[in-house]
Parts: C-alpha cells; structure tokens; sequence
C-alpha cells in the first residue's frame, strides 16, 4: 500500500484503528525498526516487532469503538510532518465520546511514500484545563 500524502496515512491509521485491522495498521508503519509508539499512559514501543505486538494486543483486548479526530496543529518539512490531533473515542454502546485522547503523529516520506514513524497518545486533561470545544474532523 502506498500512500501519497501524509493525510492518507493518516486517514488509513485511524481506518485501521478503528476497524481493529492489525494488516492494515501495520502497512501504514513504517518498515525500519526507527519507529515508536506510546499509548496512553503505557511504556514506549520501540522498533517494529514491538509495535506490531502492541497493536495486536490492543486489538485483540478492545470491544468496538468510533474514533473522531480533530487535527490540533501541523508542522511540514519536505520529507517529515508532525500532526497533533484530538482523538474522541467513543466504545461500544457509549452515547457520547470520552475525554479527548492527545496524540502526536510522525509521517516521514520514504521512497514508497510517506509512512508513520511515531504515534504518541496521552490523555488530553492537563492541569484542570478542559480542553478547546470545537467539532472534530473526521478522517476516514
């Protein structure tokens, strides 16, 4: 799978995420053991073989769930975007999302086309300062 803007990676992770696709989440990744992964409130994941084993068992131990997700800030260069966005999961029969989830996002364009190199996710709630209210934009 080749993905020709960073926002299509971006769009197939959170498919894949939401879909609990272990195959097409790891074919957004990137295929060198320089990638890492940081789940909410969890250990690094450093390298390939670790995130592939995180993701498996995330999907593997997760109900349904719907993500939304909001796109915070962006930074390009020519071959590397940072995107910060605001992940709104909501879990199996839940009406309403739960608190926004923080994640950093790390594409890095490699000759195959721009790949994921770093998902770091944290839980948004810093400080007691509720977090901005404004619609999420949805990716897939």
């Amino acid at each position: 799978m080749r993905f020709s803007t960073p926002e299509a990676a971006e769009a197939a992770f959170y498919a894949a995420f939401e879909a609990r696709d272990f195959d097409a989440m790891m074919a957004v990744w990137a295929s060198d053991d320089s990638i890492a992964c940081i789940h909410p409130l969890a250990a690094p994941l450093n390298g390939r073989a670790a995130v592939a084993a995180g993701w498996r068992s995330m999907f593997e131990a997760a109900g349904r769930f719907r993500i939304q997700v909001e796109v915070a800030h962006e930074m390009r260069e020519a071959n590397a975007v940072i995107r910060i966005v605001r992940e709104h999961l909501v879990i199996g029969q839940e009406t309403g999302p739960r608190p926004p989830i923080l994640a950093t996002n790390v594409y890095r364009k490699d000759t195959d086309g721009w790949r994921l190199v770093l998902h770091h996710a944290s839980p948004l709630q810093v400080g007691g300062i509720p977090p901005a209210r404004t619609p999420p934009v949805v990716l897939h």
